[in-house]
């Protein structure tokens, strides 16, 4: 996954925090617990820099993450690589939906899978509920020459007034209380023939989001990491839902059958 893991030097205040003060700079890093390093990640047959945080770990031990926890739940989970964020940018690069459409990415983090369909040639705004991420995301886009991104702050329960013809998150479906708030905003957020990815490592929630969404209506397809539809969920190995609206009823592709 990571070819080189190289120390980057922070700029701006000299404290580190889990809530750094943002520079108007956008290649600038703020201080953070740990610091900074920069790692190669090879997507498929490309490769995309990544600056991340070097032990996202010691975010936990910021008073304010604290705070932030007891008051809604909060955790810095941005500041982690997750496993399937690899696989799931994979299959973003190859993906089927036209070169050059408007994409979402929920619960960007670090920005790997957005950077993908960026890479691709799509029109991708990163929204995040941690504007350090989003921060980051920036940063990233622009160390591997990508164009400067939109940043979208975005809360699930109280989503814009906007449309985006692909909408993709990866990890995001861990927590069952979340679940509604994010089916409501990606019904709200999609286009009418717009289609969503989800990228999952086959957890124990999956399946209740599954059926959750089925419930509301979603048309639903399950895929592997090659874009090949599977019959079930998978327990423990990565797969991707694929979700439209139930008035969807053109295929994205015919031969991701």
């Amino acid at each position: 996954m990571s070819s080189s893991n190289q120390p980057v030097p922070s700029t701006g205040q000299s404290t580190p925090s889990a809530f750094p003060v943002l520079s108007n700079d956008p290649d600038s890093l703020p201080e953070i617990p740990g610091g900074w390093h920069k790692a190669d990640i090879v997507v498929g047959d490309r490769s995309l820099q990544l600056h991340r945080p070097t032990e996202p770990d010691l975010f936990l031990d910021d008073e304010k993450v604290h705070s932030e926890n007891a008051k809604n739940d909060y955790m810095p989970y941005w500041a982690f690589l997750w496993p399937s964020s690899v696989p799931m940018a994979g299959a973003v690069l190859n993906a089927p939906w036209p070169v050059g459409s408007t994409v979402l990415e929920l619960g960007a983090g670090i920005g790997l899978v957005g950077l993908a369909a960026a890479l691709r040639g799509d029109e991708v705004t990163f929204s995040d509920y941690d504007r350090t991420a989003l921060h980051l995301c920036r940063v990233n886009a622009r160390l591997n020459n990508l164009k400067d991104p939109e940043l979208l702050f975005l809360d699930w329960r109280d989503v814009p007034e906007r449309k985006f013809a692909v909408l993709i998150g990866c990890e995001v479906t861990y927590d069952a209380q979340l679940h509604d708030s994010l089916l409501s905003a990606i019904d709200a957020l999609m286009e009418p023939e717009g289609v969503c990815w989800l990228g999952d490592p086959g957890r124990y929630q999956a399946q209740f989001f599954y059926e959750k969404a089925k419930a509301k209506g979603f048309q639903l397809r399950l895929l592997n990491a090659e874009g090949q539809q599977q019959q079930s969920l998978s327990s423990g190995a990565f797969q991707i839902l694929e979700m439209r609206k139930p008035s969807a009823n053109t295929p994205i592709s015919e031969n991701n059958s």
